[in-house]
């Protein structure tokens, strides 16, 4: 539901470009000009992909494409030398979602940043001190639609006349809010006039163009066929939506309410545009809306299209021969193959800061589970923009698990930072023995760390620290299954070294690359021995493979282990194993398949995984967990007891805005116990 009531909102008024140019009328040589005239409309916009392959069936020349909003972008598409099939294909495999969303490439972040993209559900960006406002003007900056259309758009890229540079002419319409006027785009920079031509007011941020500032052209004239007759066209073909208006009863919802109102200004300047059609093909509508971007519905819309303008088939013959079209003469362009698209932009060979000098950055994360049940996390980052880079940064959690961090940062070099930070948490954990709860414990954790050094390059990391840790425990419950002794204060110092390698295309379902992480910390009481001896050591390593089967199907084989080494540890220095995510409950705690609760285990435990990830179609995934972990207190005797063995099942609906959102069973040998687990958000 969050997912199409955003789409719609993002492409309710999908239509605005600006600049006004100089119009061409030079006809075409032996023949009259033909142009296509293509309504904006969000998803609705898939119309026109069925109706242009049609069009391109019959014969008839194509001269000039005159596009509002998704009109422009298939116009821009379609002028540049790609064919109705190619923009189909487009349609199918372009992720709407994302394409609306503000995320950075994630080959160009820090992996610090990357999980951080990777966990907020919004972020937005705020100046300060005189900075200069990087979003100004709406939620979302539309980066993504540029560098994808950037993308399909090569050899056009730079400031060019659109009708006479491109192999159609081609012209799209924006509003500038300056004068509230229409402005017709025929030169300049292609991306950023459609981009213009599809910025939603309030949703997407302007572009601004000398003196204009232009947002969606659907506002003022989403069906610009009086455009395609100034810019010299004699024969003009119209297609647009029609929403076929119903009765009372079918406007019960807000989509419906929404959609209607809005259209209803937009609806009545289309109607008197089409006077300037020779021939209008009206695409019935009716069941979808603007953000009907699943690939079920856009494929759908397409076949309407098609249907429809296959119906005025007789018509565009006779508006062929009158064109003066010549017989046996194949007028269709196919310059451009969509499969074949040149990758230009290079590996990246280095991280990109993205920050801005004094710019406040604020983001939002929320999830549900069945075990933490909701939690909401907002976070602030601050950059000072000197000579050292200062950067404060402040986080604030509320749930189960309650939690302020404040930490400071400086960068005297390039993506080498050294800082301090200061976690306070509140935790409330059920711990369980053999699959029975046996414990309740409340905490308050504090967590201070020294970052004495730490590097960020491609896709690794890594960091050298000290730290301290102290538990307080209360109102601490056991029953008859209860086997741990809790001491109510424990607190020790570390010092402590990790290192990173991230080289997955997705967090939560990689197709691609390698996750790899090892820490080593020696612990003290007083920053040299633990309990007047020798301190105890801490090793942790995990490493997970994405191996690709089929285009559809991938295994992810892994390992991951714990070893702690010593006399007399503290309890909460020891293993905790179970549940779905690193760290859940307590900072030490492990993932195994089928074990949903927290355990706690021997000080030596080591486990292998492997999962059979397969995408069911689209954003949908079917995940088969399996593990085989031991245990033990003495390193020797690690493998000499009875294996455990777990399984899991899990659907998951990998949402590009809210995150993941699904529910696993699982089941494991040393619980004996089935689990059942839902989960809806990013994991943080």
């Amino acid at each position: 539901m969050m997912k199409n009531v955003l789409l719609a909102v993002l492409t309710l008024m999908l239509a605005l470009p600006g600049a006004a140019q100089s119009m061409g009328t030079d006809s075409v040589p032996g023949r009259k000009k033909v142009a296509v005239v293509l309504s904006g409309g969000g998803a609705l916009g898939a119309i026109h992909v069925g109706a242009l392959k049609v069009i391109e069936q019959a014969g008839i020349p194509v001269d000039m494409v005159v596009g509002t909003s998704m009109g422009s972008i298939v116009g821009a598409l379609y002028s540049v030398g790609y064919n109705s099939e190619d923009i189909a294909t487009m349609f199918r495999t372009m992720d709407w979602t994302e394409l609306f969303l503000d995320r950075n490439d994630q080959r160009l972040l820090s992996l610090t940043d990357r999980d951080a993209q990777n966990t907020n559900i919004y972020e937005r960006e705020f100046y300060v001190l005189g900075g200069i406002d990087p979003q100004p003007g709406g939620l979302i900056r539309g980066t993504n639609v540029e560098n994808v259309f950037k993308h399909y758009l090569y050899g056009h890229t730079d400031s060019i006349n659109f009708l006479r540079d491109l192999p159609r002419q081609f012209a799209c319409v924006a509003t500038d809010l300056v004068n509230d006027e229409q402005v017709v785009l025929t030169h300049g920079s292609l991306v950023k006039s459609i981009r213009s031509s599809m910025s939603i007011p309030g949703v997407f941020t302007p572009v601004h163009m000398g003196d204009m500032v232009l947002v969606d052209g659907g506002a003022k004239n989403n069906f610009a066929a009086d455009v395609a007759r100034e810019l010299g066209a004699d024969i003009v073909i119209g297609i647009k939506f029609d929403l076929e208006l119903g009765t009372d009863k079918e406007y019960r919802t807000l989509m419906d309410v929404m959609e209607r109102s809005a259209g209803s200004d937009v609806s009545r300047r289309a109607r008197e545009n089409e006077k300037y059609c020779d021939l209008l093909i009206k695409v019935p509508v009716r069941g979808y809306t603007s953000g009907s971007f699943s690939s079920g519905a856009l494929e759908a819309l397409m076949e309407r299209g098609e249907k429809a303008t296959r119906e005025k088939f007789d018509s565009i013959m006779v508006l062929k021969r009158l064109a003066g079209a010549l017989p046996h003469t194949d007028y269709t362009m196919h310059l451009r193959d969509i499969n074949n698209v040149p990758d230009n932009d290079e590996e990246p060979t280095g991280l990109t800061d993205f920050r801005k000098k004094h710019t406040l950055t604020a983001s939002l994360a929320a999830r549900f589970d069945s075990e933490d049940i909701a939690a909401v996390q907002l976070n602030g980052k601050y950059f000072f923009g000197d000579k050292l880079h200062k950067e404060l940064d402040l986080t604030v959690r509320l749930g189960m698990r309650s939690m302020l961090r404040i930490g400071f940062d400086i960068e005297p070099r390039p993506f080498r930072k050294m800082g301090l930070s200061y976690e306070f948490w509140y935790k409330y954990a059920s711990i369980y023995t053999r699959g029975k709860r046996s414990n309740n414990l409340s905490t308050l954790y504090q967590h201070a760390n020294l970052k004495l050094f730490s590097l960020d390059a491609m896709n690794f990391d890594c960091e050298l620290g000290l730290g301290w840790q102290h538990y307080h425990h209360f109102n601490a419950l056991w029953n008859e299954n209860s086997t741990i002794d809790f001491t109510p204060n424990e607190h020790y110092f570390n010092y402590h070294a990790r290192v990173r390698y991230n080289s997955e295309n997705s967090r939560y379902f990689a197709t691609r690359g390698v996750s790899a992480e090892a820490r080593y910390a020696y612990c003290t009481d007083d920053l040299a021995r633990w309990k007047g001896h020798t301190g105890f050591s801490d090793v942790m390593a995990m490493c997970q493979v994405t191996i690709p089967l089929t285009r559809s199907t991938w295994i992810r084989p892994g390992v991951l282990g714990r070893l702690v080494f010593g006399d007399d540890l503290p309890i909460m220095a020891g293993n905790v194993v179970g549940g779905q995510s690193y760290g859940k409950f307590f900072p030490q705690q492990l993932p195994i398949a089928g074990m949903g609760h927290a355990e706690f285990f021997n000080s030596k435990f080591v486990s292998a995984a492997l999962r059979l990830q397969q995408r069911i179609t689209g954003r949908h995934y079917l995940l088969l967990d399996g593990s085989v972990s031991e245990q033990n207190d003495e390193l020797d005797g690690l493998f000499d007891n009875k294996p455990l063995w777990g399984a899991q099942i899990a659907y998951y609906y990998n949402s590009a805005i809210a995150g993941p959102l699904g529910l696993s069973l699982g089941w494991n040998s040393y619980t004996h116990r089935l689990h059942f687990f839902l989960t809806l958000g990013f994991d943080f």
